[in-house]
């Protein structure tokens, strides 16, 4: 008898918060940068507004409150502080190796995040030997999330339409460039973060088919056979 086909041809993860446990560390660092010009920028205001955003976001935000353009300092120093406290205290999300380990199709790794800091993580993390050479970063399209421009090209360089596509995404942008897509998205809620701001309802409303609080429980789902 054949094998029954999977669903899916191809699992795209988001990295920050459903591959690692990052998204804590990265706010707080924000709130030390961001709140000296403007002390509304607590961590979960920082939270609501850069949550699966790229760098880019932080950068103009930067420039509107100091009124001059970011200099090569404060990007250093900004990545500095950040590396240093991954390198400190980045895990992976409880349960996701294995979870990926009983995949049945390809995966890749599309993020907001650039190439260096994916790779930083995913080492600290103990995955990086799952996802070398399975890595799209929004450095290489034009419009980050919310549009669906790193998804689409994630599929087009793995071989599969969108509709044969699983996201599975923990911010609202990343839902919607899922769905922008034309993909399936499942909303994960594993990450520390949600304990500070919980978007689970916001994941739903954002187009998520399905949620999830854990990879132990999205694991049994029909992700690939």
């Amino acid at each position: 008898m054949p094998s029954q086909r999977p669903p899916f041809d191809l699992v795209i993860l988001d990295c920050d918060g459903v591959l690692v446990d990052s998204e804590v560390i990265s706010c707080q660092t924000l709130v030390e940068i961001l709140s000296p010009f403007d002390p509304s920028y607590d961590l979960q205001a920082v939270m609501r507004r850069y949550l699966g955003r790229p760098s880019g976001a932080v950068i103009e935000d930067y420039e509107r409150m100091t009124g001059r353009p970011a200099s090569a300092d404060f990007t250093q120093d900004w990545r500095a502080r950040l590396f240093t406290s991954f390198r400190r205290e980045l895990q992976a999300v409880v349960g996701v190796r294995s979870a990926i380990e009983t995949f049945g199709s390809d995966y890749c790794v599309a993020s907001s995040s650039d190439e260096e800091r994916i790779e930083i993580c995913l080492r600290k993390a103990a995955l990086w030997d799952l996802f070398e050479g399975r890595i799209f970063s929004t450095s290489r399209v034009r419009h980050g999330k919310p549009a669906p421009d790193l998804f689409l090209l994630a599929a087009s360089e793995r071989g599969a339409t969108p509709e044969r596509c699983l996201v599975i995404e923990d911010s609202v942008s990343g839902v919607m460039a899922a769905k922008a897509a034309g993909m399936t998205a499942y909303g994960l809620a594993a990450g520390s973060h949600f304990a500070v701001l919980d978007q689970r309802q916001a994941l739903l409303a954002a187009g998520a088919d399905k949620l999830f609080e854990s990879w132990q429980e999205l694991a049994p789902t029909p992700v690939a056979d």
